[in-house]
């Protein structure tokens, strides 16, 4: 595996303060900054409320902060972009869509050619293992098969970062730990930049190179926690091993004591 040196995405001072009609202004995030190495994992813990998802909204381009500054590749961020791509936990298909048509969505508006986008497109869907449904339809798929189509579908426009809010917080168990380990697949096959924001000790743990954990409203960041694990990693190994059980006491007895919360 390559040594991650080079800043791929870095945040600067970021405070967001929403303003409502009738209310108090409200602080969401108090001067952020953090820099992700190109490749590099990077999982977010914080409790509802901290600001975890507003600011991986930021960086995504789809809020402007009050203050402070995103740069993805050197380039501030004015707006969404090619360079960073979301998978959120709501999937977001269009349902009027099969697979294939969904996952070449993105391609097309991009102005590919229809046949580079289609072989593009079911490229991605065999990564994720769905070849055999691609011209089924989002009802017709169980919520992890709807989130490999959301992971395809960003994949297949070539992002340099991957942006994920909980893609599996509203999934089983079963299927949860069978996703997060494809996604350290593709990860271990592409090394792009992800900013996973989680609720799940283990799982930022167990996926990451690094966990951030911020504080309560307004968001700061708390700690920032090397994962000084050994890939590639298997679940049921990491179980019985001494040091992953050591940062799962160690980041939670943090997020304890910090939020009040219990550890997943």
């Amino acid at each position: 595996m390559t040594t991650k040196t080079e800043t791929s995405l870095s945040i600067r001072g970021i405070s967001q303060v929403f303003q409502s009609r009738g209310r108090e202004p409200h602080t969401a995030l108090d001067d952020v900054s953090l820099d992700f190495k190109d490749g590099e994992f990077v999982s977010v813990l914080g409790p509802s409320g901290c600001g975890k998802s507003t600011l991986l909204y930021i960086v995504g381009g789809f809020i402007t902060p009050t203050s402070g500054a995103v740069f993805s590749n050197g380039k501030k961020v004015t707006g969404p972009g090619t360079d960073r791509g979301p998978v959120f936990q709501e999937f977001a298909l269009f349902p009027w869509k099969t697979v294939v048509g969904n996952v070449e969505y993105g391609l097309l508006q991009q102005k590919v050619g229809k046949a580079e986008a289609r072989e593009r497109a079911l490229q991605m869907i065999d990564m994720v293992h769905l070849s055999k449904f691609a011209n089924f339809y989002p009802h017709e798929l169980s919520g992890g098969m709807r989130q490999r189509v959301a992971i395809a579908r960003t994949l297949a426009y070539g992002p340099s970062t991957l942006l994920m809010d909980e893609p599996f917080g509203a999934l089983d168990a079963h299927t949860r730990h069978v996703l997060q380990n494809e996604l350290l697949s593709i990860w271990e096959r592409d090394q792009k930049t992800v900013m996973f924001i989680t609720h799940s000790v283990e799982e930022a743990i167990f996926l990451s190179d690094r966990v951030i954990v911020m504080s309560r409203s307004p968001g700061t960041v708390y700690r920032d926690q090397k994962i000084d694990l050994p890939r590639p990693r298997v679940h049921s190994e990491l179980l019985v091993n001494k040091r992953y059980q050591e940062l799962v006491l160690e980041i939670g007895g943090v997020m304890q004591e910090l939020h009040g919360e219990a550890v997943e």
